[in-house]
């Protein structure tokens, strides 16, 4: 399947875009304006650059309110993960506990092998399932030329249109059940989580200061995501700096990386035994009919044949403990996994 879907949080409506144009852009604040679908990786590399995907054939349709489900029976690696997780944990703890960095983004990943290949009438299956799963979430499955397709079901707005010639984008950081902590103020969670999410937002802040733009915050508040909850601040700035200035600030931020940033992305390459790839990078639509929506690409699934690698990571301070962590990136991981049934 060559077409790319993708359907905005709180609407019941599927962009189709097909006969796609991709090219590659090397560099973020060459996006301009240009219309089309971004989808760009965590770090550009040869082999992994950022896709513009471009055509004047954009559909909409309405998504079912069911579907019917899909049903996949894999195996996987989980145990051999679990141990990985914790030699790397303790690699990233060594240099938060000497204060070198005050916040890492560890990883990882789930890797699953199904008995049979995912049929294109499987991948436009699976984009409805998360739909309907995830409504509060902008949702996408994106065709990598050459390799597979990726299915998204993300919270976090990297940058979108905000009405009166604004910008939004969001500090998210720190994750909670909603079992755990429905209900329960910003105030009460922990110190550990207050900190992590403060650490992205002052980082936001200052960077798009840095660009020019002079930003306002709103109180803290928590966002539900699927069956997570997370600490949130939104950020809104009138378009004074460029666009391509404006996503080249803002990514990647603590939130998926840590802080301060470049140590903390020498220390993910030197820690990480995978390759991130296209998660933890963003995604969405620039310029197109319904706008401009760029989203953290979180809570996804890089399917290839047989084969599909999910990712999941977490913000790790030198206050952190292993097991809580490792139960955040199961939890994390079972968005996916649910859309698997």
């Amino acid at each position: 399947m060559n077409n790319l879907l993708f359907r905005l949080p709180d609407t019941e409506t599927a962009y189709e875009m097909a006969n796609v144009h991709t090219e590659e852009v090397r560099n973020l604040e060459a996006l301009g304006n240009r219309p089309g679908y971004v989808f760009s990786p965590f770090m550009q590399k040869a082999d992994c650059p950022t896709l513009l995907f471009q055509t004047e054939d954009v559909s909409t349709w309405s998504i079912p309110a069911t579907s019917a489900e899909v049903h996949f029976s894999y195996t996987d690696n989980g145990e051999e993960c679990h141990r990985q997780y914790r030699r790397q944990f303790r690699e990233c703890l060594q240099h938060l506990s000497s204060g070198a960095i005050r916040k890492i983004v560890l990883s990882r990943t789930l890797s699953l092998q199904f008995s049979c290949k995912v049929s294109d009438s499987d991948l436009r299956q699976l984009f409805i399932v998360a739909c309907n799963d995830y409504p509060h979430s902008y949702v996408s499955l994106v065709p990598v030329p050459g390799g597979g397709h990726w299915l998204i079901a993300t919270p976090e707005v990297l940058l979108e249109d905000a009405p009166a010639q604004m910008w939004h984008t969001m500090a998210l950081a720190a994750t909670m059940s909603v079992d755990e902590g429905e209900g329960l103020p910003p105030a009460s969670w922990s110190e550990k989580d207050r900190e992590e999410q403060h650490i992205v937002a002052a980082y936001i802040a200052q960077r798009l200061q840095a660009a020019g733009c002079t930003c306002t915050a709103s109180p803290l508040h928590t966002l539900t995501a699927g069956q997570l909850l997370h600490l949130c601040t939104d950020f809104t700035f009138p378009r004074t700096a460029s666009f391509g200035r404006v996503v080249t600030a803002l990514h990647p931020t603590p939130a998926v990386c840590g802080f301060p940033t470049v140590s903390a992305q020498h220390l993910i390459a030197a820690t990480e035994q995978h390759d991130r790839a296209y998660y933890a990078g963003f995604s969405g639509p620039i310029s197109l009919p319904c706008g401009t929506h760029l989203y953290v690409t979180l809570r996804c699934m890089h399917l290839l044949g047989d084969r599909a690698c999910l990712y999941a990571g977490g913000g790790l301070l030198a206050a952190s403990d292993c097991e809580r962590e490792w139960e955040e990136t199961q939890r994390k991981l079972k968005t996916m996994l649910h859309v698997l049934r």
